[in-house]
């Protein structure tokens, strides 16, 4: 069936990263939401906590929109009273202000992690959509900021690299691409490969609709984590090529494709301060990657944006900045890894513009791959 369409009075204060868009009209408050039947019924978030006012909606109110701290209008469901089956949901039960700041205050403690990825998504949504209603009331050019200069020229200072390690060589500028020629050798490629093969999974991701953890439908690949502990000659020259920490880096990963495999035009950046991959307000600097054999036919790294294509060469690594160093993301750095031909391996890592802090990613808790230490 159609299921229940419920209307939704959705408060929103300046602190909400949607109120540029929603806070000067009123109108747009309202949202509606679809609860379908089907669906198993769950009992009502937090809903012993609940102590609503006397008003006079009391008696047919049995929830209240709990607008989800940072990620606004994002909101929460909450109940006031036992909801039995079949009950109709009805959002005009009121609380009292201190109730409703201590269920703030409850819910951007007990849910830091899941609200600053929701926070990640709709700042990145918002932004979008600024972006576009100022370029649509501007007479310039999209392209184009009020002196006339291209909003990519703009951007920068970019991650510093150590411009003295050996081999490092520019193949692009503006935006600035490196590649080096065997960065790691072909041992250490070699039994890089053999320590992750027994462990490739696929990559996979949480389908928003069905709530189901599926193949990535944007990187067909195989994967698996690596941890720094048994790689620690590969991690002293990522750490000296990138000028950066061990802890800056995001965990270590080796891909495997295989005949028809491929990653579709994705950026590696935000434009901001995320949490994500154990990291806590900062964005990826700058992307490394390194090809672990020779791919004939396939497989090539693509940067449509610039004309650009890489084939593979066992060996080799290739370094771009998919953000400056004020945290703007660089859409020219826009790439595709194209469908493999012949088999293609690659290890890649992200340097973070601070330290990795999330305990749930901390390197002690990944899984030990082998006992061949590289």
């Amino acid at each position: 069936g159609a299921g229940l369409r419920l209307k939704l009075n959705i408060p929103l204060d300046k602190t909400q990263p949607a109120h540029p868009l929603l806070g000067q009209h009123t109108n747009r408050h309202v949202l509606f939401s679809m609860f379908l039947p089907e669906k198993k019924v769950q009992q009502g978030w937090l809903g012993g906590r609940m102590k609503a006012t006397s008003s006079q909606h009391d008696e047919v109110g049995n929830c209240i929109t709990l607008p989800l701290p940072g990620a606004a209008p994002l909101c929460a469901v909450v109940a006031t009273k036992d909801i039995m089956e079949g009950d109709e949901i009805i959002s005009t039960a009121s609380l009292q202000p201190n109730v409703m700041d201590e269920l703030k205050t409850m819910v951007a403690s007990q849910y830091k992690r899941e609200l600053s990825t929701l926070q990640m998504y709709i700042e990145a949504a918002c932004e979008t959509v600024v972006q576009q209603q100022q370029q649509q009331s501007e007479p310039l050019s999209s392209s184009e900021g009020s002196d006339g200069q291209r909003d990519d020229d703009l951007l920068g200072p970019f991650h510093q690299l150590n411009e003295q390690y050996p081999g490092l060589q520019r193949i692009h500028s503006n935006p600035d691409i490196y590649s080096i020629d065997n960065f790691l050798t072909d041992t250490e490629c070699d039994r890089l490969i053999v320590k992750s093969q027994p462990h490739l999974v696929p990559c996979l991701v949480k389908n928003d609709k069905n709530g189901k953890v599926e193949q990535d439908p944007v990187r067909t690949s195989t994967n698996t984590n690596v941890p720094q502990a048994e790689v620690p000659s590969i991690v002293e020259k990522i750490t000296n090529v990138a000028c950066c920490n061990a802890d800056q880096l995001e965990i270590l990963q080796v891909l495997n494709y295989k005949h028809g495999q491929e990653f579709i035009p994705h950026t590696d950046g935000f434009s901001g301060k995320f949490d994500a991959c154990g990291f806590e307000q900062g964005s990826r600097q700058a992307t490394i990657f390194c090809y672990l054999n020779d791919v004939a036919t396939g497989g090539s790294t693509n940067f449509p944006e610039l004309g650009l294509s890489i084939q593979p060469k066992k060996g080799m690594a290739v370094i771009h900045f998919p953000a400056d160093v004020k945290l703007r993301e660089d859409k020219r750095t826009l790439h595709q890894g194209s469908p493999a031909i012949d088999e293609k391996w690659l290890l890649t890592t992200w340097v973070w513009s601070k330290a990795r802090s999330d305990e749930m990613y901390d390197e002690s808790k990944l899984p030990p791959l082998s006992s061949d230490i590289i």
